[in-house]
């Protein structure tokens, strides 16, 4: 417990120095897809670092080991998505088959999904292990899509608005991932869940609609409203990134979480494949952007670069603790334990912007604080259910999503 508090102390102190440097670095160079693309191509390095760090342990395990551990971790996804297909082919069938839907579902003995158990994995990832791993690829190539242009969004939203907001906002996204979840993955609508929606909607509202007041009095009326306009355009955004994030964790517990089978090892191979997917085809964008004149990209300076691989290794450094926090305590307590990134940064905004942030701000993030523990408190008595014997079996906890994170990594 006290390595995981550790782990997750890292994790608040990356992701403030990540922002931090973030806006520092963009003071002078304003490209922002150009740093979230170094960024997130470093993610490559998580693998390799995991591999050493099971070398060291005190009883280390073998490369082959590791091997197949990821290996039947991804085949088990495809043999699930296989069955799930099934199962949703059969239940759309008459009524006249609805016997067959008991029946085994006959597939190749190749795709090793005549079970569809640990065993079955096996099989498929020790006949046809280069399919497994291509499939991967192309999965982690989509979920990249989605997690880099909503971290975009962030990056962009830095520019605009304080960072204290931008944290606040960007936490949100737990909220995003229970609504799609409900869409995407039939979780039971609960008021109570809804109603922490609702309070961290306020908070946001609060914070982004509520005029500052105090800190632009001296300013004149055209440049307090240009002002106005300005962070609302950075909170906007960093609600856009929130829900994007939000969609991009369930479709990653959909399509990249295994169930019943926990591997770390499993994690960190998706993580790193996101970012050798960011490497190998995300630099397109960076032209793309030059050409229409969005970002005309230039070369950073020795410096500029200097603080562009220091936000790229403290977003190694924050995913690494995140991973590690969650492992040693619980998913609630790295989730809770991260939303201390929320007053953290308001503490930095004081200190560094060298103004007294507006009582909205507090207000809001108080707002969102409640609406998380409120969550929290819902996930909590969910696992009690699902755990008590006696419990409804109707009702279903809501996924824990340990998805890599995106925004300010």
């Amino acid at each position: 417990m006290v390595l995981g508090g550790v782990a997750l102390l890292v994790c608040i102190i990356s992701f403030v120095a990540q922002t931090i440097i973030t806006r520092r670095v963009q003071e002078s160079y304003v490209q922002p897809y150009f740093i979230l693309w170094v960024s997130h191509s470093f993610w490559i390095v998580i693998l390799p670092l995991h591999t050493v760090y099971e070398k060291l342990k005190r009883r280390p395990r073998s490369l082959a080991a590791l091997k197949q551990d990821a290996l039947v971790a991804s085949a088990k996804l495809i043999v699930q998505r296989r069955r799930s297909h099934a199962g949703a082919r059969l239940e759309s069938s008459s009524s006249s088959l609805a016997a067959n839907a008991y029946e085994p579902v006959n597939t190749t003995e190749a795709d090793g999904a005549a079970t569809g158990d640990e065993d079955g994995s096996r099989a498929l990832a020790s006949s046809r292990p280069g399919w497994v791993i291509c499939r991967m690829i192309g999965l982690t190539a989509m979920l990249a899509g989605l997690m880099n242009s909503s971290a975009y969004l962030w990056y962009v939203a830095v520019g605009f608005t304080s960072m204290s907001k931008v944290t606040a906002i960007y936490n949100m996204s737990c909220f995003f991932a229970y609504l799609f979840s409900i869409l995407l993955l039939k979780e039971r609508v609960q008021v109570v869940k809804c109603a922490a929606v609702g309070i961290s909607i306020v908070g946001v509202a609060l914070m982004a609609l509520v005029d500052t007041g105090a800190d632009v009095q001296a300013l004149s009326e055209a440049q307090r409203h240009a002002l106005r306009n300005t962070e609302l355009l950075g909170d906007l955004l960093s609600l856009a990134c929130a829900c994007g994030i939000g969609l991009y964790q369930v479709l990653y517990k959909k399509y990249a979480v295994p169930s019943d089978y926990h591997s770390l090892y499993h994690v960190n191979l998706m993580t790193t494949l996101l970012g050798a997917s960011t490497l190998l085809l995300f630099w397109i964008p960076i032209p793309a952007l030059h050409a229409v004149g969005i970002e005309r990209f230039r070369w950073p300076s020795a410096q500029q670069f200097a603080y562009i691989a220091s936000n790229a290794m403290f977003g190694v450094a924050y995913n690494g603790g995140f991973m590690i926090a969650l492992a040693l305590t619980s998913p609630l307590f790295a989730a809770v334990g991260v939303m201390l990134t929320i007053p953290a940064m308001a503490a930095v905004d004081m200190a560094i912007q060298g103004h007294v942030l507006a009582w909205s701000v507090f207000a809001g993030g108080a707002a969102i604080l409640a609406g998380f523990a409120t969550l929290t408190y819902a996930e909590y008595c969910d696992s009690v259910r699902k755990t008590d014997p006696m419990a409804d079996t109707d009702s279903s906890p809501p996924p824990s999503i340990a998805a890599p994170t995106a925004a300010a990594a």
